[in-house]
């Protein structure tokens, strides 16, 4: 009887484990293809480029090569001193989708 109660246990563990936080994933999807790719052409090329308030580069070479950024909504910041920021955001972005944000930005007074 004791072994049937040990075994009813560890089907039950077995059961109960995936349902853990942290023990399964949302995606079955490779990082790779829950990615999208955007181009930045910027004016001027060496502003430095936000995604989600972390810093991703500079505009020079965005405008050829693409950021690679996981799929889903994206809040971008584009910023040079002397200019007002640029801020925008991108949203129900898909993986494997390419995007193109063209701006320039504005010459501050102050």
């Amino acid at each position: 009887m004791r072994s049937f109660r040990l075994f009813v246990w560890f089907l039950m563990f077995l059961w109960a484990v995936p349902m853990l936080p942290g023990c399964a994933t949302t995606s079955s999807m490779p990082a790779s293809q829950a990615e999208f790719r955007l181009f930045v052409d910027v004016t001027p090329k060496d502003a430095r480029i936000f995604v989600d308030d972390e810093l991703t580069g500079s505009a020079l070479h965005t405008a050829e090569r693409p950021l690679s950024l996981q799929a889903g909504t994206r809040r971008i910041l584009i910023v040079r001193d002397g200019y007002h920021p640029f801020r925008t955001t991108l949203e129900y972005i898909q993986p494997g989708e390419v995007y193109t944000l063209k701006t320039h930005l504005i010459a501050s007074e102050f």
